[in-house]
């Protein structure tokens, strides 16, 4: 009687451990789906055409201002970062939230304010604040 116990337990073990694997496919799936549909702005402009844009509209390297929001969130606006001291890296830009509290949360998941606040900062001559990943957008 134990040891069918023991097998029934193993079993409900084994059926768990799949229904935890399937919950965590399908977060994965709707994840990569989710994003694809946010890739595309309300008036049907692309997330790097509306970069491009704004970045002409403010006088910066349109391909820089793409190529250093593909090196930081692959251009996802819903891009979010912990990092171990407590603090958060957010939007297209990982504006971090302690040594950018002056962009607000609002701001740094909307990619039009983001990309804004990026091209302020790039113009106010604080490229440097993306030196992280200064490897992957420097041509």
């Amino acid at each position: 009687m134990l040891k069918k116990n023991l097998k029934n337990i193993n079993l409900l073990k084994f059926k768990l451990k799949l229904i935890e694997l399937k919950i965590k496919l399908l977060g994965i799936l709707i994840k990569i789906l989710g994003l694809k549909k946010k890739k595309q702005m309300e008036n049907n402009e692309t997330i790097e055409e509306m970069i491009r844009r704004i970045a002409k509209e403010e006088g910066v390297d349109p391909d820089l201002a793409v190529r250093v929001a593909l090196c930081e969130s692959g251009l996802d606006p819903d891009a979010t970062r912990e990092n171990p001291d407590g603090s958060v890296d957010r939007g297209l830009y990982q504006w971090n939230s302690y040594w950018h509290p002056e962009i607000s949360d609002a701001c740094a998941y909307t990619p039009e304010c983001a990309t804004r606040a990026f091209c302020k900062a790039v113009k106010d001559g604080n490229l440097h604040w993306w030196n992280s990943s200064r490897h992957c957008w420097e041509r």
